[in-house]
């Protein structure tokens, strides 16, 4: 973690909820969000305001007036701007120091490794199958943890991946598991997972989850992993559970 002089007032809410030593951890860790929209825009100004060091974030989109239900990071100024530069700036208004590493453009098989190479773990705000296919796929070849999320309508699901688990295809049962992505298989999987609504809320909930699943992860302390799943339905709320799909 660079010596920042401001470090210490601005995250000195944070001490006694974690130690200091914790703290030191956060800053000095370096964690990619993958997609900067409902699920990811929410983790990534959370862990901003957490005392992430560095945050590499990826998406290769603009904003867009349908953004505004959900998209924290969204608003009428910046409709038709780049999502990552945006998201830049608005991390640098909260924490001059953080280091952020802005990629305007989409994670892909070319560019996957060398993204994720570096991180502490990954952080998913993805909104496709081959987009998590390649992502998970990376992820367990570089041995750092996937942090999962997705959601539709008023429901939404988060858990983990370590690289010693069951993997993403296999517990969703992906038609892609074991094989090569042919030009079918990706157009299969660009097709799925796709919402056609989300309450802005449930994105939000479950990008905060992700959000407190990282700070776990990162600090050592109990996680809900896979094939366990943190379930949410924003109308039912006291059927909150963690549980299998």
């Amino acid at each position: 973690m660079p010596e920042y002089n401001i470090y210490p007032i601005l995250f000195q809410k944070n001490i006694g909820a974690i130690s200091r030593e914790e703290q030191e951890v956060l800053g000095k860790s370096s964690v990619a969000i993958i997609g900067c929209g409902g699920i990811g825009g929410i983790a990534f100004e959370l862990l901003v305001r957490s005392g992430i060091g560095k945050l590499t974030i990826v998406d290769g989109d603009t904003f867009d007036i349908s953004n505004i239900n959900r998209q924290i990071l969204c608003n009428y100024k910046n409709i038709g701007k780049k999502k990552v530069k945006e998201a830049e700036k608005f991390a640098k208004s909260i924490n001059a120091e953080i280091e952020i590493t802005a990629i305007d453009r989409n994670l892909d098989e070319k560019n996957a490794k060398q993204i994720l190479k570096g991180n502490k773990l990954v952080v998913d705000g993805l909104d496709n199958g081959l987009s998590r296919v390649i992502l998970s796929r990376t992820a367990k070849e570089l041995k750092i943890p996937y942090v999962f999320g997705a959601c539709e309508r008023t429901k939404g699901y988060t858990t983990v991946f370590t690289p010693a688990d069951v993997s993403y295809e296999d517990i969703f049962d992906i038609p892609s598991k074991g094989k090569v992505l042919t030009e079918k298989l990706r157009e299969q999987l660009l097709a799925s997972q796709r919402c056609d609504a989300i309450l802005g809320v449930v994105s939000n909930l479950i990008g905060n989850l992700e959000t407190m699943q990282t700070l776990c992860v990162l600090l050592g302390k109990k996680f809900v992993e896979a094939p366990q799943f943190i379930h949410v339905d924003a109308f039912e709320l006291d059927k909150l559970r963690i549980g299998r799909l």
